[in-house]
């Protein structure tokens, strides 16, 4: 089983879910993840469409992959941060992987979007070619989980240098 955030993360540097799920790594909570636990779902999409269903968990059986919605409405999936970020792009895969879980649950999703406090930064209009595209890079995921060896990347130096993980990471150690 791999999580929306494994393939969120999987998109970032295929090396972390492997790390997370071979070696067991756990990153620390963040003081941001902490404060969003307290943040008010309801009043942040008050002006979407109703009916709204809140923290969905939806899971896939054939793939494996599972998440929780932040906020799931009759043809949206809305993914809140309550924090602003410089970079924000790595949440669009994010979004397209919680449509992809909707579609295979029986909603139909026409877009996805990324508030980041309370301002649409993503807005993404979902197609056929966006539900496929997660279904294949789930598939390599899943397959890379499956080796004993991690994924061969090319270290990022910036990227590297901020990880959490690179003092376990066999790939950070070659910078």
């Amino acid at each position: 089983m791999v999580s929306v955030t494994d393939l969120k993360d999987y998109s970032l540097c295929k090396v972390i879910p492997w790390i997370r799920k071979k070696m067991g790594w756990k990153e620390p909570i963040t003081n941001s993840q902490r404060i969003a636990k307290n943040v008010n779902l309801k009043e942040i999409v008050r002006d979407f469409p109703e009916p709204k269903y809140y923290e969905v968990h939806l899971r896939d059986k054939d793939s494996g992959l599972n998440g929780i919605v932040d906020v799931l409405t009759e043809d949206s999936v809305i993914e809140i941060k309550a924090f602003y970020r410089r970079f924000y792009n790595h949440f669009r895969i994010q979004l397209l992987a919680y449509a992809y879980l909707a579609e295979r649950n029986g909603f139909r999703v026409r877009n996805t979007v990324l508030l980041m406090n309370k301002e649409r930064k993503i807005n993404i209009e979902v197609r056929k070619e966006h539900v496929e595209y997660i279904g294949k890079v789930v598939n390599e995921l899943v397959e890379s989980l499956e080796d004993d060896s991690p994924p061969v990347v090319n270290p990022s130096p910036l990227l590297c240098k901020a990880c959490q993980y690179r003092r376990v990471c066999s790939v950070s150690v070659l910078l």
